[in-house]
């Protein structure tokens, strides 16, 4: 289990003698849901050769590029790699992958601290840093020294990538010593190329593919309000922000300037004839503005949104950035929304969206502002509450409490309802899981006789009705695993983002 990384330990000296203490990571354990979409995304992003790395690596929770070459290299027969290729193409392409996996932060060093409880590392950490003052620290320093150790945490994440290593890309100047090696560099003659350290392990860094697959729905998000273009856009900006981004949790992208932008644009991106101009704008001659003009419009549309997610950086000309945080809530409202809908239906999504754009009301207010009986409502938010979706608040008017001097005022607090619903995904997951495992158990002396050598080697020997039933299996657990990876996603959307 620590191997795979959903374990962590802890050491404490009682007495004379040292104890471990062990502890689930479950944050590591509820992205072992996240497996299959890592690999699809792999593949689309890194290739056939990015998806045999992941498929590897995922088996054995953490290895090194050496390790993991040799291990792709027993399974060749078995693996998905691009055929038609010599051995010495191959391991060259997978190491390249291996790398530009690595620079990308879909992978990410293993470090002996990983192991350690966040908890443990935390208070080793303050310790150190108490035992260096000569009187115990006051609530205020306190507070001072977790705040610089969070600012160094965050700064050792935004520096250079552990695991790799600088080298020079020449076979033929080996021979040459320090001197003769530099002045053919500054001669222009070798090339600086990075590669992976052959003694650093490395694992699947989950939290990078779910900023990109965030990423990723902001930018539909615009599709959808607008058109292909802004997408297009909002995609390319998240792309130049991505490198600079630490964690998922964070509020803004950091700035990326007008200029960078349009020299990023993919080349197939037509900003001229996607906007609609006035007769005056055109002037006389009815000439569209230039690409650059159609960009500076463009963001001044985005920005004017109603969403607010692009947005001008304060004291920087030219300067745009992605409000994070605004748009992680849009996208976990928007699914909360779906989520209702599909469950009770419209009236219920109504009621929701009433009381998120006017904040508390009362059972009366709901039942005129949306036209519905309070018998009516009075069901719809009981209905609401118990799934977790309303807060329902007291107000008593006077210090007895008693119901008939009371206000109750119902809200919806998006945070609370995510975590309700996250719940219920993990339940939902939890029970297509042990669906699975019962389909199974149904046809455990079909499996059985499937898993025999001759059967393997000839599957005439399977009758028509145990074919057809295999057929059905499979059919109904391909289901179920399509089913369990949306299941996944949402909650992901609603506790990652």
């Amino acid at each position: 289990m620590i191997q795979h990384n959903i374990a962590v330990y802890a050491e404490a000296q009682e007495r004379n003698r040292i104890v471990t203490y062990y502890e689930a990571n479950r944050a590591e354990l509820l992205h072992r849901a996240l497996i299959p979409k890592v690999l699809i995304y792999s593949q689309k992003w890194f290739e056939r050769e990015g998806e045999a790395i992941a498929s590897t690596i995922l088996a054995h929770g953490k290895l090194t590029v050496v390790e993991c070459l040799k291990d792709i290299q027993l399974n060749t027969k078995s693996s998905t790699l691009v055929s038609g290729r010599s051995e010495a193409q191959r391991v060259l392409a997978i190491k390249k992958t291996f790398t530009r996996m690595v620079k990308e932060k879909c992978l990410i060093a293993v470090k002996p601290s990983d192991s350690l409880t966040a908890a443990d590392k935390d208070m080793a950490d303050e310790k150190r840093e108490t035992d260096k003052m000569t009187l115990p620290p006051t609530a205020a320093e306190l507070a001072n020294i977790r705040a610089g150790l969070e600012a160094q945490k965050s700064k050792d994440q935004n520096s250079s990538i552990v695991g790799l290593k600088r080298t020079l890309d020449s076979s033929e100047f080996d021979d040459f010593d320090g001197d003769k090696r530099r002045r053919l560099m500054t001669d222009g003659d070798l090339v600086i190329v990075e590669e992976v350290e052959s003694d650093v392990y490395f694992k699947i860094n989950f939290e990078r593919f779910i900023i990109r697959w965030r990423n990723m729905q902001i930018a539909c998000l615009y599709e959808t309000r607008l058109n292909p273009t802004a997408r297009k856009i909002i995609n390319t900006i998240l792309k130049l922000a991505e490198e600079r981004m630490i964690n998922i949790k964070e509020d803004f992208s950091s700035p990326i300037n007008s200029i960078l932008l349009q020299n990023s644009l993919p080349t197939d991106i037509n900003l001229v004839d996607t906007l609609e101009f006035d007769p005056q704008e055109l002037g006389p001659s009815n000439t569209k503005p230039r690409a650059g003009e159609c960009l500076e419009k463009y963001l001044q549309i985005l920005e004017e949104d109603q969403m607010q997610i692009l947005k001008k950086d304060a004291g920087r000309s030219g300067q745009y950035i992605i409000s994070l945080k605004a748009a992680s809530r849009i996208l976990k409202k928007s699914l909360i929304q779906d989520i209702v809908a599909t469950r009770f239906g419209s009236p219920y999504v109504r009621i929701m969206n009433m009381l998120l754009e006017k904040g508390k009301l009362e059972e009366k207010q709901i039942s005129r502002f949306s036209m519905m009986p309070v018998k009516d409502v009075r069901e719809k938010l009981t209905t609401l509450c118990t799934y977790g979706i309303l807060n329902l608040q007291e107000v008593p008017k006077t210090n007895d409490r008693a119901p008939s001097r009371t206000f109750y005022l119902w809200e919806v607090l998006l945070p609370r309802a995510a975590d309700s619903l996250v719940d219920r995904l993990y339940h939902t997951m939890a029970n297509l899981r042990q669906r699975r495992f019962v389909e199974k158990a149904k046809r455990a002396v079909l499996l059985e006789k499937c898993e025999r050598s001759d059967v393997k080697d000839d599957e005439n020997l399977l009758n028509a009705a145990e074919r057809k039933e295999l057929e059905t299996l499979n059919s109904v657990l391909e289901m179920l695993e399509v089913q369990e990876m949306r299941v996944a996603d949402m909650a992901v959307t609603l506790k990652e983002l």
